[in-house]
């Protein structure tokens, strides 16, 4: 940016000028913002001698800093007058930005994973294109060059989608740190009613396709049966939560740090066939013991026994469950609920 000496004084010489225009620009790739609210931004960052205390000459210089930043980095800077605002509607033609070529490349994975679904992914692409503006353009190019080497998986599978206010009330409850009530529709077939749940929220938890709620539920109540003390860790699907005037955050704080975890013990046999690759980490301090005939017996932890034995059902006929009592009683319950709907015949498949 050119210096602006002009005789008005020290407010205007290069590198305050300079200094006012980079904190201008960066508070406008936050987003719009009234002309209050730059120039407390700038105030902020430059420090209070940015402007004069005389309005008519703050306005002259701040006038004067957007006129500089167009003529010499073609920043294009727009007032929105019915909202009152100012955005940045171009960065101008040289780039702010620019990355290693292992950035670059880790860009490109990111871009072609999210592509067309995954968790919040019209926010991790705005912020990719908002990231991408900012770079030179034979960079870009690059990472381009490179969308189509390598993607991950993370469709989302749920048929209809979360609604938004759902979606905004947990996030906050989660990051304020406090309780949070709701209707829950639940997939078991005993429950055809509502069930309220007040529970200490944890994290918004994406796996196999769906979004959970991971928290501590701390009771539940119904027309049925009342309240009920529940005092265990949850993973709820976001879809069961309803949009209804249940749905609020809560007033009561989370206690420091988390509630302590129950443990469940988990042994299972994966067969030669499952285990030719390698064995799959999917619990943590998994002991493995290699069999004479190639299987393997594992023993590992789990949090979640429902969860677990839902994982190991995608080994089929490869994985028996051998132990823990809530994993075995888990996988009996899953396999006689699919014996009901397939003749099983006492021959031999082949």
């Amino acid at each position: 940016m050119k210096a602006v000496i002009n005789g008005r004084g020290d407010r205007n010489r290069s590198w305050l000028v300079i200094k006012r225009g980079l904190a201008l620009v960066r508070r406008l790739l936050r987003g719009p913002a009234s002309k209050e609210s730059l120039l407390m931004a700038i105030n902020s960052e430059v420090g209070p001698d940015a402007y004069s205390e005389e309005s008519s000459a703050a306005e002259r210089a701040f006038k004067r800093d957007r006129e500089t930043l167009h003529e010499e980095l073609g920043v294009i800077i727009t007032f929105d007058r019915r909202a009152g605002v100012y955005w940045l509607e171009s960065p101008g033609n040289h780039a702010w930005l620019d990355l290693p070529d292992e950035h670059l490349a880790a860009m490109a994975t990111i871009y072609q994973t999210f592509k067309q679904n995954g968790p919040d992914a019209e926010r991790v692409r705005a912020f990719l294109d908002t990231l991408a503006t900012l770079l030179p353009a034979e960079r870009i190019s690059r990472i381009e060059r490179q969308r189509d080497v390598i993607s991950v998986e993370l469709r989302e599978l749920d048929e209809r989608p979360i609604p938004t206010r759902v979606m905004i009330e947990v996030r906050r409850a989660i990051a304020q740190r406090q309780q949070l009530s709701f209707n829950y529709r639940a997939a078991v077939s005993g429950h055809k009613i509502f069930l309220y749940h007040e529970v200490e929220p944890y994290d918004l938890v994406f796996r196999v396709g769906h979004w959970y709620l991971e928290c501590f539920d701390l009771f539940t109540r119904d027309v049925e049966s009342g309240e009920q003390r529940q005092d265990e860790h949850r993973y709820l699907r976001l879809q069961g939560i309803v949009d209804d005037d249940r749905l609020q955050v809560l007033p009561q704080r989370l206690p420091p740090g988390r509630r302590p975890r129950k443990l469940f013990s988990l042994r299972y046999r994966l067969a030669r066939e499952a285990a030719h690759h390698g064995v799959s980490r999917h619990f943590p301090d998994m002991q493995i013991q290699r069999q004479e005939d190639g299987s393997v017996i594992v023993e590992a932890k789990t949090p979640d026994p429902w969860m677990a034995v839902r994982t190991l059902l995608g080994y089929g006929e490869n994985c028996v469950v051998l132990g823990g009592e809530e994993a075995l009683r888990e996988m009996h319950r899953r396999v006689a609920g699919m014996a009901k709907h397939y003749d099983l015949l006492p021959v031999e498949v082949r």
